[in-house]
């Protein structure tokens, strides 16, 4: 999109202007004008969603990355740093025969 010319805006919005208040002779008509515009300029705008109280003890406020270590807030939830960087993630051990790769329900050697 290109930026038009300020001169070409206020053109354009004068004339838009000028029809609506094309009727206005009184104070009272001034008036109702004027609320009616603010009312449109309100229908229209964004606003905010409802602020939803959670449950339970609140996350801090600031998230970390992945290669920061300990994860606080709501931020990255892997073991080990990224991948991408050559490192590898931490792998689980068993507590049943304390082998890498597997835990305790997926234990090969069973019950």
């Amino acid at each position: 999109t290109r930026t038009l010319p300020q001169r070409a805006v206020y053109t354009a919005v004068q004339a838009d202007m000028c029809s609506l208040i094309n009727g206005v002779q009184t104070q009272e008509q001034l008036t109702s004008l004027r609320r009616g515009s603010v009312s449109i300029e309100q229908r229209d705008r964004v606003r905010d969603p409802p602020v939803i109280n959670r449950k339970g003890r609140p996350s801090t406020a600031r998230l970390t990355g992945a290669t920061e270590g300990r994860p606080h807030g709501e931020g990255a939830r892997i073991q080990g740093l990224d991948q991408s960087q050559g490192t590898t993630r931490r792998q689980n051990r068993c507590s049943r025969c304390h082998l890498v790769g597997h835990n305790r329900t997926s234990c090969p050697r069973g019950h």
